[in-house]
């Protein structure tokens, strides 16, 4: 993605509503992860970003991060987490050395050349039973100047990354619409950005990673904790993000 991203990304995750309603998300299932397997987890986040998830894993056992991005990396070392630089489209992973990976907003992205590939190479790396986490930007059509900032190659829906992760071998314990209970403003927003603003203008624009004031931040966080205990018990029947938990074997 644009490298001011990069910043922006690194401001915002700490209290950023959409960044933290997220991690929440992510956690509650490491959480039963370890304690199913009553252990410390040996953990990759594939795509780490700037590196606040892996803070976030670290109690969780062993966590490792790559992305293919030098200022990502400067971003990670700056929070203190040890990442390494590595692209995905051919990194070489240790068999059956991860009880869990997590890949968060990066198969979508224009420098992956084959999804499925990535993913054989996740499935691979994972232990038998080992847990696959991802989350991705859903539906074309919501395509906007957001997209073109953080480099999309394209906007997923259900059926195919389930296929996808068949293809790869997983199989699907969870696959769900996200950020369904503010997708008609979060629509809104996008369909008028995207008829509002050139692809020219766009490319030298930002992403929507803009932290809100601290009363709307607080009311947009709880809305997506709200929809996080849904997703305990049901599956979202559209949002602008998809949700999957998968498993080897």
């Amino acid at each position: 993605m644009n490298p001011a991203e990069y910043a922006r990304m690194f401001q915002a995750e700490d209290s950023h509503w959409w960044y933290v309603g997220l991690h929440e998300l992510i956690l509650s299932h490491v959480a039963r992860e370890a304690a199913r397997l009553k252990r410390p987890l040996r953990i990759l986040d594939a795509g780490c970003g700037t590196g606040r998830l892996c803070q976030l894993l670290a109690p969780y056992g062993e966590v490792e991060g790559v992305d293919a991005s030098r200022e990502a990396i400067r971003f990670c070392r700056r929070r203190g987490v040890a990442a390494e630089i590595g692209d995905l489209n051919g990194l070489e992973l240790e068999p059956e050395r991860y009880d869990l990976i997590t890949s968060i907003d990066v198969l979508y992205h224009q420098g992956v050349r084959d999804d499925v590939e990535v993913l054989k190479s996740f499935l691979a790396a994972l232990r038998p039973g080992g847990m696959l986490i991802l989350n991705l930007v859903a539906l074309e059509w919501l395509r906007s100047s957001h997209d073109v900032a953080v480099h999309t190659r394209e906007r997923y829906d259900e059926r195919t990354l389930r296929d996808r992760l068949a293809a790869a071998g997983f199989r699907v314990a969870l696959l769900s619409f996200r950020v369904s209970l503010l997708f008609p403003l979060v629509a809104g927003c996008r369909l008028l950005r995207g008829r509002l603003r050139s692809a020219r203008a766009a490319k030298a624009g930002a992403s929507d990673v803009v932290l809100p004031s601290p009363l709307v931040n607080r009311v947009l966080l709880n809305v997506m904790r709200m929809e996080n205990s849904l997703l305990r018990r049901l599956r979202l029947p559209i949002g602008s993000s998809l949700f999957a938990v998968a498993r080897k074997g």
